[in-house]
């Protein structure tokens, strides 16, 4: 004799088999793991040298503008810098003065490169100021001391006559490194300009030419005789004043940027004038 709970049993399997059971639900999806942690996103490496406006003689205290390696340069971009040394007054009274101002400006719409060449004072000739009257001779430095060299930006400033001849006859001096050899590797400076920015820098310029000095001579006794030279004023005409860039991979001409002057003569006064 069947026992109720199986009858039981049987009655249900009998109702599911006439009217259909649903099927169990299905299990929910495992969370995702916490642990599993997402691929890292590229981020570009900086890119290399500073970005910078202004005055050009700040870019010798960044040391972020200093790059190992330079892979263009500033030709590159030259097609869209304008670069122009223009004075403050077109014309400067002989032995006067007159500022000169140079703008290097990015007219791109993107940031053009310019890379400079920085250089201590003992990579090239210099002239020998020791030969103007009242320039004391350099003491010769002692065995025990070396003086460490300082890279900077040199922009030197000429002054041309209408011939385009050099005004001034002041004689350069090399630096002992240089007469042993050793001239130092260039310190390269990458500098990003932004569209629009300008890069500037402000000469003072002095309406003189320096004649040559004389020879130095010995007499008998050996004595050694240094002649003097001192700066006069210009005379009266026009001049071309050029200042060279120090831009890596561009040398002269391409390097250097020109402007133009007037010196008018020293007017003498009139001595028969009425006071």
């Amino acid at each position: 004799m069947m026992r109720f709970s199986e009858i039981a049993g049987l009655i249900l399997c009998a109702a599911c088999g006439a009217a259909g059971c649903d099927s169990p639900a299905t299990p929910p999806p495992a969370p995702a793991r916490s642990d599993v942690s997402a691929a890292p996103l590229y981020v570009p490496p900086p890119p290399e040298g500073c970005a910078r406006t202004g005055a050009i003689e700040a870019i010798d205290g960044d040391p972020t503008c200093v790059v190992a390696h330079a892979e263009e340069t500033t030709r590159d971009g030259m097609k869209h810098l304008v670069i122009e040394l223009k004075p403050d007054a077109p014309s400067v009274i002989a032995g006067g003065t007159s500022i000169f101002r140079l703008a290097i400006t990015n007219t791109a719409s993107t940031e053009a490169v310019l890379v400079f060449e920085a250089t201590p004072p003992s990579s090239s000739p210099r002239p020998d100021w020791s030969r103007l009257a009242g320039v004391p001779e350099p003491k010769p430095v002692g065995s025990g001391t070396v003086e460490p060299d300082i890279y900077r930006l040199a922009l030197p400033l000429r002054t041309l006559d209408a011939h385009e001849h050099p005004v001034d006859g002041l004689p350069s001096v090399s630096s002992p490194g240089l007469e042993r050899g050793a001239s130092p590797v260039p310190r390269l400076m990458r500098v990003r300009l932004r569209p629009g920015g300008k890069l500037t820098h402000t000469f003072t310029w002095w309406a003189l030419r320096i004649p040559t000095p004389g020879p130095i001579t010995r007499d008998d006794a050996g004595h050694r005789f240094v002649p003097k030279t001192a700066p006069i004023p210009l005379p009266a005409g026009e001049y071309v004043i050029n200042a060279e860039l120090p831009l890596h991979g561009i040398s002269p001409p391409e390097s250097i940027v020109s402007a133009r002057v007037q010196v008018e003569k020293i007017e003498k006064p009139n001595k028969d004038a009425a006071p």
